[in-house]
């Protein structure tokens, strides 16, 4: 996922988690009960739907690196040589990427 997707995630999250909580505790507003209702349902499941995306988002970073750790075993078995180092070099590049 890209990094502005993942913030737009992480914004839109936080954003209907503080509404969500100003509907559900702030009593002293004139508003129809079931306006409240609809809203506090509404901006749930925004949270639980952006909070899992924003896991799945984890769980698919988390799968890429063993991916890539699984291949990386195999190139060990390469003899050592401008190819591997090139493949190794490569791959040790994208891992920093996806540390970030």
């Amino acid at each position: 996922m890209r990094a502005e997707t993942h913030r737009l995630l992480k914004r839109l999250n936080e954003e209907a988690f503080n509404r969500l909580t100003h509907y559900r505790y702030n009593r002293s507003e004139s508003l129809h009960p079931r306006y409240r209702s609809g809203s506090v349902a509404a901006l749930t499941w925004l949270c639980d739907l952006s909070g899992y995306y924003l896991e799945r988002e984890t769980k698919l970073r988390d799968e890429l690196i063993r991916q890539i750790d699984r291949q990386m075993a195999w190139v060990a078995y390469l003899d050592p040589g401008p190819y591997r180092q090139g493949i190794e070099d490569a791959v040790e590049e994208i891992r920093r990427q996806l540390e970030l």
